[in-house]
């Protein structure tokens, strides 16, 4: 879609889109983690406060529109796209409507459902991207139709999710409550100062580009084109950590051990991502030429970053999950406050010099500050250790397909002939070294 509507056009977008997310936790306030593990821990409740919470987001998310709007005209930003905030208003009330909705499925332990919400947006984002761009039904393809498929998939998927949520629970009502309203802000802040902190971490730096190089829309379209690839990874780890929350909060409300379930899956994704990490950095030139018309070496540069930084995140998964649902949150939040400030620091110093591949470093480094210290949070305060041997099977997977990687370059592979080479060997180190417990994983699916 960026190379229909142009590379400048595509930067304004993802700066705007960037610009709503950033404050969009106010339509939250963390009452969806919240949430999730209360109903995990006490399903008894999940009608008991049904309509109050309606009423506070209806509030949350009137003060939302009234902030955003105000700091859009505050910051001189084009009124010519006032059009588009208005959307991506739109896009980010239904998207966290959505999650919020989430966290009853989450919490009831409907896993399967919970799958569905996850990603009915992207799959109507898909079936409208493709007819938009395959079809003569709409030609030229304009900024304006992309924001509109892209506001309407999240739309539609609010429309299901709401559809769930009266199946589930029961129809909204509107029921004021300040006493209530008070009780819910003290108990979900640290959540929603942690999501608020991770968050700024993972799009801040979009927006640091834009402010502090002198070429920061076509900079900012050469950090997106690896980053959506980055998120949609992302997206596929954050449907793993949905189902692993209230896991993790049942067992430990139930004082089990979570080691099983926490070794299973970190191998699971560590394995996964290093295949990921080694496929696309091999293959990057080749990638994002199919997938942009207009994609550099910055491009390729910054997406072995980028993709690198897929492995810290995926302790977040995992060991930052498990914290959240061992009620951890003054100190994730402190972890974050760290991670945070290197990210500022690093932005400022190395997006002038280095532009894209500046953040991308920047990502990368505080992502694996923010992984690092949750790990030994887990590891020294919970006293929770993966299973034996799990450190040494996936250094020696990830030192396999290194091996593989400089084998690529050293003799100028085939390209087919390397693909097939490498996933057969992470098929068979992966299982033969059980790295990947298929019995555990299919468990742990059965419990949807």
């Amino acid at each position: 879609m960026q190379n229909e509507i142009g590379l400048i056009p595509y930067g304004d977008f993802s700066a705007f889109l960037n610009f709503t997310f950033l404050f969009c936790m106010i339509l939250d306030m963390g009452i969806t983690n919240y949430m999730t593990r209360l109903i995990a821990q006490h399903p008894h409740l999940i009608r008991q406060y049904s309509h109050q919470l309606f009423t506070l987001r209806m509030f949350l998310a009137l003060v939302y529109v009234v902030w955003t709007v105000s700091l859009f005209f505050l910051f001189g930003l084009p009124t010519n796209y006032w059009w588009m905030l208005g959307l991506l208003i739109i896009h980010q009330i239904s998207i966290n409507t959505v999650n919020y909705v989430r966290a009853y499925t989450g919490g009831l332990m409907r896993f399967k459902l919970d799958a569905v919400l996850s990603v009915i947006e992207r799959l109507v984002y898909l079936i409208l991207g493709l007819l938009l761009l395959y079809t003569t039904l709409i030609r030229p393809i304009s900024l304006g139709w992309f924001v509109g498929i892209f506001v309407s998939s999240s739309f539609i998927s609010f429309l299901f999710a709401g559809f769930v949520y009266v199946s589930l629970v029961e129809f909204p009502r509107w029921k004021w409550n300040s006493v209530f309203f008070k009780a819910i802000f003290k108990q979900s802040f640290p959540y929603a100062l942690l999501v608020i902190l991770m968050m700024l971490n993972s799009r801040i730096d979009t927006v640091f580009i834009k402010l502090v190089h002198p070429d920061g829309a076509t900079q900012v379209s050469y950090y997106v084109q690896g980053f959506r690839l980055l998120d949609a990874c992302w997206m596929f780890g954050i449907l793993f950590g949905g189902i692993l929350l209230p896991i993790f909060s049942r067992l430990l409300k139930q004082k089990e051990s979570v080691s099983g379930i926490m070794t299973n899956a970190f191998n699971l994704l560590i394995s996964a991502g290093l295949l990921m990490v080694v496929l696309s950095i091999g293959t990057r030139e080749i990638l994002f030429d199919a997938l942009y018309k207009d994609a550099t070496q910055m491009t390729y540069d910054s997406w072995i970053f980028l993709s690198i930084s897929f492995l810290p995140m995926c302790f977040t998964l995992v060991f930052g999950t498990l914290l959240t649902a061992n009620g951890s949150l003054r100190q994730l939040n402190i972890m974050a406050i760290i991670a945070l400030t290197i990210n500022v620091i690093l932005n400022i110093t190395l997006i002038p010099v280095l532009g894209a591949k500046g953040a991308a470093i920047t990502t990368l480094t505080a992502q694996t500050v923010f992984g690092v210290l949750q790990w030994i949070l887990v590891r020294y305060r919970m006293n929770e250790r993966l299973q034996k041997a799990a450190w040494v099977k996936l250094a020696s997977l990830a030192a396999l397909l290194v091996i593989m990687l400089c084998l690529r370059y050293a003799f100028e592979w085939n390209i087919i002939y390397w693909i097939a080479t490498l996933f057969f060997v992470w098929f068979v180190w992966t299982f033969s070294l059980r790295i990947i417990d298929l019995r555990a994983v299919l468990s742990l699916l059965k419990k949807s």
